[in-house]
C-alpha cells in the first residue's frame, strides 16, 4: 500500500509539471514572435548597417542579419522542445522542466538585445503604437493570473476529488476537473476592475458573467437539466439588455443593390415602468440581441469537445475583437478583449491535450463574453459571425443532422466536426492546431473586409464548410460500410 501511495505522488506530481513545460516553451514562442514582429514593424526605418552589440561601436552589418537573432531563437525554442519531448517519453517529466524554462532564458536574452539594437536608432511611430501599448500589461497580468488561478483550482478540484462525470455522448471519462469557468471569470472580472472605468455597461457584462458562472460550475459539480441552464443562460442575456446594450442595427450587406446602408432595429419602442423607472424596450434590437448572445453562449460550448479547441478558437476571437475595436475607435472593448485572450492563454497550458482542467462549464462563459464584446466592438455581429463561422456552421450542421433523424437538438453525440476529424484519422492534437489555423486564417479577413466582402467570405467559408463535411461523412460511411462487410 505505501509503495501504491508512493507511486501515485509521484504520477500526480509528474502530471502536475506538463503544464509548466507546455507554459515554458508557450512564453518562449511568444517572447520570439514579439520580437520577430518589433523587429519587422521597425525594419524601413533602420539604417542599412546596424550593431552587432547594444552600442554604435565600429562591429557593424547589413540590418537584414539580425533577422539571425529571431531565427536562432526559434531554432533553440524548438531544439529544447525535442529534448524535453525525449524526456517525457523517458518518463523522466522532471527533467523536462530545465529544457522549457532554457529555452524561455535564452528567447528572453535575444528578445531584449534585439530591441536593444532597434532602439539605438530614433524610430517612427508605429501604426497603432498608442492604442497597443497600454494593453500589455493588462495582458500580461490577465495571463499570469489564468495561469495561476487555472493550477491551483484544478489541483484543489483534485484534492477534493470533484471530476468529470460520465454524460451523453461520454460513457467513459477521465477524471479531471471541469471548472474552467472559475478560473476565467476570476481572472476577467478581477483585471478588468483593475484597468477598465466601471459603468453600467461594464456592471452589466460583469453580471451577466456571474450568472452563468454559478449556474455552470454548480453544474460541473451537480448536473443540472438542460431547461434550467438555458434558463441561465437567458437571464445573463437579460442582464446585458437591461443594462443598455443591444444591436442597434447591423450593416446591409447588400447596400447599394438593396436597402439601405444600415437596418434599423431599434424603430420600435415599447415604454415599460419597473420600480418608478420607466424603461424602453426597444422591440426588434433587445431580441435580436437576446438571440445573439444564446446562439453564441451554445455554440461555443459545442466545439468544447477536444482539450484546449474551445479555449484556443477564443483566444484568437478576442484578438481579432481586439483589432476591431482599435479600428472602430472603442479602446474600452480593445482592453476587455486583449484581457480574456490574456485569461485564455493562461488557461492553455493546463486544458491542452492532456488536460488538467476542463473547460467545461467555462464554455458558455466565453460564448457570452464573445457575444457581448462583438457587441461592445462597434463590429456588431458581423465580425464575429465570420471568425466563429466554422463552429457555427458545425453547430447548426449538426442540429440539422440531429432533427432529420428525429432527435432532440441539444442530444449529446459524436457527429461534430472534431468528432470526425479523430475518426478519419487525425490525433487529438493535430485536429485542435488544425482548426485553431483555421479559425486564425478566417479573423484576418473578418477584421479587413466590409460590407458586401464580408457577406461573400461568410458564404464562401459556410460552402466550403458545407463540402468538408460531406466529404468526411462519405469517408466515415464508406469505413463504416467496410467494417460491417467484414
Amino acid at each position: 500500500m505505501k509503495l501504491k501511495a508512493i507511486s501515485l505522488l509521484k504520477k500526480g506530481d509528474q502530471s502536475q509539471r506538463a503544464p509548466l513545460v507546455f507554459g515554458g516553451f508557450l512564453a518562449a514562442l511568444a517572447v520570439t514572435m514579439i520580437s520577430l514582429v518589433a523587429l519587422l514593424l521597425s525594419f524601413n526605418a533602420l539604417p542599412s548597417s546596424v550593431p552587432l552589440l547594444f552600442t554604435t561601436g565600429s562591429a557593424l552589418t547589413g540590418k537584414a542579419f539580425l533577422f539571425a537573432v529571431p531565427a536562432l531563437s526559434l531554432f533553440f525554442v524548438l531544439g529544447n522542445a525535442f529534448v524535453s519531448l525525449a524526456f517525457i517519453k523517458k518518463g523522466e517529466k522532471a527533467a523536462s522542466l530545465f529544457p522549457a524554462f532554457l529555452a524561455l532564458f535564452v528567447s528572453l536574452i535575444l528578445a531584449v538585445s534585439l530591441i536593444r539594437i532597434i532602439w539605438i536608432f530614433p524610430i517612427p511611430p508605429l501604426p497603432f503604437e498608442n492604442e497597443i501599448y497600454p494593453l500589455l500589461l493588462p495582458l500580461g497580468t490577465s495571463a499570469i493570473l489564468s495561469l495561476i488561478l487555472s493550477t491551483v483550482i484544478a489541483k484543489l478540484a483534485q484534492r477534493f476529488k470533484i471530476f468529470d462525470k460520465p454524460h451523453g455522448p461520454y460513457p467513459q471519462v477521465r477524471p479531471i476537473p471541469r471548472f474552467g469557468a472559475l478560473p476565467i471569470f476570476l481572472t476577467f472580472s478581477t483585471v478588468t476592475l483593475l484597468f477598465a472605468p466601471v459603468e453600467k455597461h461594464l456592471i452589466a457584462l460583469l453580471a451577466g458573467a456571474a450568472i452563468i458562472t454559478i449556474i455552470q460550475t454548480i453544474d460541473d459539480i451537480r448536473p443540472l437539466p438542460p431547461a434550467v441552464q438555458g434558463a441561465g443562460h437567458i437571464l445573463a442575456a437579460l442582464a446585458i439588455v437591461a443594462g443598455g446594450v443591444g444591436i442597434d442595427f447591423i450593416r446591409n450587406p447588400l447596400a447599394g443593390w438593396i436597402g439601405e446602408t444600415y437596418i434599423r432595429l431599434d424603430t420600435w419602442e415599447i415604454p415599460i415602468s419597473l420600480f418608478g423607472v420607466i424603461y424602453h424596450f426597444t422591440v426588434l434590437a433587445d431580441l435580436f440581441t437576446l438571440v445573439w448572445i444564446f446562439t453564441l453562449v451554445n455554440v461555443v460550448d459545442w466545439i468544447d469537445g477536444l482539450d484546449g479547441l474551445a479555449a484556443g478558437i477564443g483566444a484568437v476571437a478576442g484578438v481579432a475583437i481586439v483589432a476591431v475595436s482599435i479600428i472602430f475607435n472603442t479602446p474600452i472593448t480593445a482592453l476587455l478583449g486583449i484581457i480574456l485572450a490574456g485569461a485564455l492563454l493562461g488557461f492553455l497550458p493546463s486544458n491542452f491535450y492532456p488536460a488538467k482542467i476542463y473547460l467545461g462549464g467555462g464554455a458558455f462563459l466565453l460564448g457570452y463574453l464573445l457575444a457581448v464584446l462583438s457587441i461592445f466592438s462597434g463590429a456588431k455581429t458581423g465580425t464575429a459571425m465570420l471568425v466563429l463561422a466554422i463552429p457555427i456552421i458545425d453547430a447548426f450542421h449538426v442540429i440539422y443532422r440531429r432533427l432529420r433523424k428525429g432527435r432532440s437538438p441539444f442530444a449529446g453525440d459524436k457527429t461534430h466536426l472534431h468528432h470526425r476529424l479523430m475518426e478519419a484519422g487525425l490525433k487529438h492534437p493535430q485536429i485542435v492546431l488544425l482548426e485553431w489555423g483555421i479559425v486564425a486564417a478566417i479573423a484576418v479577413p473578418a477584421v479587413v473586409l466590409k460590407g458586401f466582402s464580408k457577406f461573400a467570405a461568410v458564404a464562401l467559408v459556410f460552402v466550403g464548410a458545407l463540402l468538408v463535411n460531406k466529404v468526411l461523412l462519405t469517408r466515415l460511411g464508406s469505413k463504416a460500410q467496410k467494417r460491417a462487410e467484414l
